[in-house]
This record gives C-alpha cells, sequence and structure tokens, in this order.
C-alpha cells in the first residue's frame, strides 16, 4: 500500500504539481488548498506524512502546527515543512521537535522522491 501525504499549500498550480508528482513517484497524495481545509482532513485521515506549507494566509504554517499540538483529537503526523523562502530561524527552533525535514521550493520531482524514500525507508 503506498504511503499518504497529506499536502497543505495555498498556492493551487502547487497542489496541481505535487499530486502528479507524488503519484508518479509512489505515493497517494491528499491536498488541502488552505489550512483549515488541511486539518479538517486531518481529522477524516490517518496520512503517513504532512508536507506543509510554511507561508500561507490568512493561517500559516506555524499556526498548523500550533493546532496539532495543541488538540489532542487530531492525529500525531510527521510533519515536512515545504518552504520558498529562508526560515527565521528563532521561530523554526520553536517547532524544531515538531518537524521531521525542511524542503526548499522549488524541490524536483528526483529530489523529492529521494527525501520521502528515506524517511519512509525508517
Amino acid at each position: 500500500m503506498r504511503p499518504e501525504v497529506l499536502v497543505i499549500d495555498d498556492d493551487c498550480p502547487i497542489l496541481e504539481m505535487m499530486r502528479v508528482v507524488l503519484d508518479r513517484i509512489g505515493y497517494r497524495p491528499l491536498l488541502a488548498a488552505s489550512a483549515s481545509d488541511g486539518l479538517a482532513l486531518l481529522r477524516s485521515t490517518r496520512p503517513d506524512l504532512l508536507l506543509l506549507d510554511v507561508t500561507m494566509a490568512p493561517v500559516d504554517g506555524w499556526q498548523v502546527l500550533d493546532a496539532l499540538a495543541a488538540d489532542p483529537a487530531l492525529p500525531k503526523v510527521p510533519v515536512m515543512l515545504f518552504t520558498a523562502r529562508p526560515l527565521d530561524t528563532a521561530e523554526y527552533e520553536h517547532y524544531r521537535e515538531a518537524v521531521v525535514a525542511v524542503l526548499e521550493k522549488p524541490i524536483a520531482p528526483m529530489e523529492l522522491k529521494r527525501v520521502l524514500d528515506r524517511f519512509f525507508a525508517g
């Protein structure tokens, strides 16, 4: 069975690209175009990994991490941040324990495959 990867990103072209890429490299994509949609999907599914955009509006990736930590009803899912801008060091340090990796946009499909395969290999 292919691992499920939930992608939360408010950029619809990126979501579509991630849908195609994840499917082609052997993963089952679940997509959410907003933090609220992503949190709702987390409540109804149990994805194997969350690929989370940091810079979204009106709720950003940091606030999604806060919601994950604060709500015991949400499943504890490993999180990889997905960002086009350098992370603020102090902000990242606050969330370091909740994040298994940081990926920079744009990411090549084969690089994404390498990172995901390594993560799921254990």
